[in-house]
């Protein structure tokens, strides 16, 4: 069984936001669930293929560091991944 989400899909739904600088993906995801209702479609979570991932930015930045972004995220109700500078924990060259 193949998945929907080739790159047909991919293009059709707009591909990665261009207006956002972070979480960039769970947007994608948003838009991709709405679509496969849409389209009489499942999402399936694929559980036995773990995501491997970098915690580069756990240990570069403070606990503060990032609660401070996390709240700066809520309390602008996400405008603040709409900005580079907001989205500091990403674009400050840190590394």
């Amino acid at each position: 069984m193949g998945g929907f989400c080739d790159a047909a899909v991919f293009w059709k739904i707009g591909g990665f936001s261009d207006k956002l600088f972070a979480a960039e993906e769970l947007e994608l995801t948003q838009r991709l669930r709405k679509y496969a209702k849409e389209n009489g479609k499942q999402i399936v979570i694929l559980h036995r293929h773990p995501l491997v991932t970098s915690a580069r930015k756990m240990h570069l930045y403070t606990k503060r560091e990032h609660l401070r972004f996390l709240a700066k995220i809520i309390f602008s109700n996400g405008r603040a991944l709409t900005s580079r500078d907001a989205a500091h924990l990403w674009y400050d060259g840190r590394r």
